[in-house]
């Protein structure tokens, strides 16, 4: 174990001292603890495993506080390795849907909203129990929210903005006559939240945390995908699970790889057409304004091919927040703002994903799907 103390060149501004604090960790795996310690000369002091990664660490602690080094350690950032399946053989090429609707294994009620039945539902129930099970592998405290989430609720924090695209607004039936419901016009209380992690970081507000904090939760979520939309990777409405995180940036950071890991290698097992890579849409997706600006990757998503169209879909992420959601809800570690992270699965999209690669005859399903139906 390596332990060191480095003096940084030039007196650094708080918000650059937590800018490094947060990213530093999350870009450079080799840290296995860090401490910023202000002053008119701050100091980093940090452990690793040998001292060939030191040089990369300093480096990197000069780029993130704006030297000149800047570019060519943050932009891009080192190689980072990731999973890719995309030569995997696929047992279907054609388009399913139509067989689908005609079995009632999907039941289409308009854009974005299909019921689920027969093989299907079956499917889907192995996905739903697999992402469970994978989840409890980390320790998790399990709770369950509400489906709907007070408007100033998602109003606060940049919540709104994050998600990014258009909400289901939800509005309650009148007072004291429930068959009238209320008027559309009227400025909705609640919303259909559009991901099942948004409770908890309200949940844990101002609370300082000792230990780290890993928390899952399933529930519905909803997203507006416009009235065009027909696919079953575009729903209305879907269930999610999520694992989430809290507590320092080396935590956060070792837990999102670990259920990343967990979740590549159920992939591979699976023989799918999948991948890993940086999402498009960072900020968005982390509110992390920083990492943004510089191109700096927080949001990576597992993408599955879906042959007959040659596209593919987003069907799990794995997010790091730095304090964006811990900062607002008060919720701290060892005196500052606390890390967070999440990783989330869509579990229809898992398993229209994985119906587009191998279709409907289970006999030349991998035997691990086949003896859990």
């Amino acid at each position: 174990m390596i332990e060191k103390s480095v003096a940084l060149s030039h007196p650094a501004d708080p918000e650059l001292l937590e800018r490094l604090r947060f990213y530093l960790p999350y870009l450079c795996d080799p840290i296995l603890s860090l401490e910023i310690v202000p002053g008119a000369s701050p100091e980093i002091r940090y452990t690793c495993a040998e001292e060939s990664s030191c040089a990369l660490i300093e480096a990197m602690a000069h780029a993130l506080l704006g030297g000149q080094e800047k570019a060519e350690h943050l932009n891009p950032h080192p190689a980072r390795a990731v999973f890719d399946n995309r030569t995997a053989p696929c047992a279907c090429s054609h388009d399913i849907l139509p067989e689908l609707l005609s079995g009632d294994h999907l039941i289409a009620f308009g854009p974005g909203q299909y019921g689920m039945g027969n093989l299907f539902l079956k499917t889907f129930k192995y996905f739903e129990r697999e992402c469970y099970r994978m989840t409890l592998k980390q320790n998790p405290q399990e709770f369950v929210y509400p489906n709907l989430i007070p408007r100033d609720l998602m109003e606060h924090s940049d919540y709104a903005n994050d998600q990014g695209r258009g909400y289901t607004w939800f509005t309650p039936s009148s007072p004291g006559d429930p068959s009238h419901p209320g008027d559309p016009a009227e400025t909705p209380e609640h919303l259909g939240k559009p991901a099942v992690c948004l409770h908890c970081y309200p949940h844990f507000k101002q609370r300082a945390i000792d230990e780290p904090v890993t928390i899952t939760t399933q529930g519905r979520c909803y997203r507006y995908e416009g009235t065009d939309q027909f696919s079953p990777d575009r729903l209305w409405e879907f269930i999610m699970r999520e694992t989430v995180y809290m507590g320092s940036p080396v935590f956060v950071r070792d837990s999102l790889k670990a259920i990343e890991t967990l979740t590549t290698g159920w992939m591979q097992s699976l023989g799918l057409r999948a991948w890993v890579q940086a999402a498009d849409d960072p900020l968005q997706a982390s509110g992390a304004s920083f990492a943004a600006s510089e191109n700096i990757p927080v949001k990576w998503e597992l993408r599955i091919a879906l042959p007959a169209s040659g596209t593919s879909l987003a069907a799990a992420s794995f997010n790091y927040h730095a304090d964006h959601y811990s900062q607002p809800f008060g919720i701290s570690e060892g005196g500052h703002p606390a890390a967070t992270g999440c990783a989330g699965f869509g579990i229809e999209r898992l398993t229209w994903g994985f119906l587009a690669q191998n279709g409907l005859d289970t006999t030349k399903w991998p035997d691990a799907v086949q003896q859990e139906l």
